[in-house]
Order: structure tokens, then C-alpha cells, then sequence
């Protein structure tokens, strides 16, 4: 049986109609950003960049004008003295300053402890203590002070033994690099 066709072929192969409407608009908002974005290169192109230019050329006399009332010789003195200036901060802020070291060694002390002979190393951040605690009771609680200090990073207890005055010990402590800035 032959095919038969419900549409004219004809009719089958027309041409697709488009609405009118949506290319022109899409036209017409495409034309209009790239106008609004031209507009907006050559605003910065030919007033933008002429006006920072004229702004940096004004503060380069400015600084011209002020450069010449100062003479060569005030100016080779202020970088020098500009240098002695920094290096001494350099110095400053790199020195060592071992008396806040007695402050907070005091702090974290039992009051049943006292200290024969303080040794302190600067560039080990090391402090050697040779004391008496009154038991080893108390000798543990310094511990946990050293233990507990901001100051100290760590401590090694070297040795210690019972005499008639009460517990020697001997303590090597291991102090933090801000407590000696």
C-alpha cells in the first residue's frame, strides 16, 4: 500500500517563520552595551588619563620646586643621619635586655625557695640556678612554676640532694625569646 500523505509535501518543506521581535531586540541591547562600553574607554582614554597625567606632572614640579630650596649638602646630611636613625632601631630592636629576667624569675619563685647563684646565658636564652628548696615537696611545686611560667620554654632539673639546710638543687631553664626583647 502506497504511503500516503496527510499534508501537502509542499507545505511540509516551507520555510521556518521567525517572530520579528527577538533579533532586533537582541540587536538593540547588544548595540546599546557596546556603545555604553565605548563611551566609557574613550571617558578614561582622552579624560581620565590626561587629568591623572596633568595631577603627576603638577606634584613633579611640587616636589622639583621643594627639592631645589633644600641643598645637596642638607640632603646627603638627613640620609645619613636617616641611616644612623635606622640602624639604631636595627640594634635596638635585636639587643637583649636581661634585667626582665630577675622580675619574672622572681614572680614564678616559692616563697620556700631562695637561689645561691644565678648564671644567665643571652645568646643560649639559657639561665642556670643553683638554690636550696626547703623539702622536696616544695622542689616539685617549683617545678610546676618553672612548668607553668610564660617565660620559660623548658627546664631540666640537673640534680639535687637532701642536707641539713633543706633540698640543693641545682636547674638549668631554657627561656622564651621575648622575655630578653
Amino acid at each position: 500500500m502506497p504511503q500516503q500523505f496527510v499534508q501537502n509535501p509542499l507545505e511540509q518543506f516551507e520555510p521556518e517563520r521567525l517572530p520579528i521581535g527577538w533579533p532586533w531586540r537582541f540587536f538593540s541591547v547588544s548595540l546599546i552595551i557596546f556603545s555604553a562600553t565605548l563611551l566609557l574607554y574613550l571617558g578614561l582614554v582622552f579624560g581620565y588619563k590626561p587629568f591623572l597625567n596633568s595631577s603627576i606632572q603638577k606634584k613633579d614640579a611640587e616636589i622639583s620646586k621643594i627639592s631645589q630650596t633644600v641643598t645637596k649638602e642638607d640632603q646627603e646630611q638627613f640620609i645619613k643621619f636617616y641611616s644612623q636613625l635606622a640602624n639604631l632601631k636595627l640594634l635596638l630592636d635585636n639587643h637583649s635586655v636581661s634585667s626582665k629576667v630577675f622580675p619574672a624569675l622572681e614572680q614564678m619563685t616559692n616563697k620556700k625557695v631562695f637561689y645561691k647563684s644565678a648564671n644567665l646565658k643571652v645568646p643560649e636564652r639559657e639561665l642556670e640556678l643553683d638554690g636550696v628548696a626547703e623539702s622536696y615537696g616544695v622542689l616539685s611545686e617549683q617545678l610546676e612554676a618553672f612548668n607553668k611560667s610564660d617565660g620559660v620554654e623548658r627546664f631540666i632539673l640537673g640534680q639535687s640532694q637532701a642536707g641539713e639546710s633543706g633540698v640543693q638543687f641545682k636547674a638549668t631553664l631554657k627561656l622564651k625569646a621575648n622575655l630578653l626583647k
